[in-house]
């Protein structure tokens, strides 16, 4: 019985040494892959707080694997007064072939219900946007007990902590 039940824990602690480390990830909808880790931005036309936007998503992605640039078709920017109810969206706009990964992505900034918010929600928009282009999603209390993530879609953080950091990284 002795016997037994060391060869039992001997051959899990073998199994957990060699078992690749769990990948971090995110419940909710929406995040596409990136078909890459260089990602270029388009941004042409911007209100003062879209380009803020879009430069606090940038800087974001840039603390992981992504790094971002400027003038590219990776990531195409808009903000504009949408009818819909939403502040912001990320699309995949094509599909890389060889890969299934996302080769374009639309970020939209809805600039009729961010309308009286100020810098500090735009930069907490354009990490949360930005962060789907890293492949994350929502998170939530349940997911985000100490309420730092800016991928929570309730309440307006201005960066990824380390589990959205490390879900971007396993990601890409």
């Amino acid at each position: 019985m002795k016997r037994t039940a060391m060869i039992l824990g001997t051959t899990l602690a073998a199994v957990l040494a060699f078992a690749p480390p769990a990948l971090a990830s995110h419940g909710g909808n929406s995040g596409h892959k990136p078909d890459n880790t260089s990602q270029d931005v388009e941004s042409n036309y911007l209100t003062t707080n879209g380009k803020a936007a879009v430069a606090h998503g940038r800087a974001q992605l840039d603390r992981t694997d992504i790094t971002t640039s400027v003038g590219g078709s990776d990531i195409h920017v808009y903000d504009k007064s949408y009818t819909a109810s939403w502040y912001g969206q990320e699309t995949c706009t094509d599909t890389n072939w060889w890969n299934g990964r996302c080769d374009h992505f639309d970020v939209k900034f809805n600039t009729r219900t961010m309308s009286g918010y100020g810098v500090s929600y735009w930069k907490s928009l354009g990490c949360h946007e930005f962060g789907h282009t890293g492949a994350l999603k929502h998170r939530y209390h349940s997911t985000d007990g100490n309420d730092n993530s800016c991928m929570r879609d309730d309440i307006w953080p201005l960066y990824y902590d380390t589990h959205d950091i490390d879900a971007i990284n396993d990601n890409v």
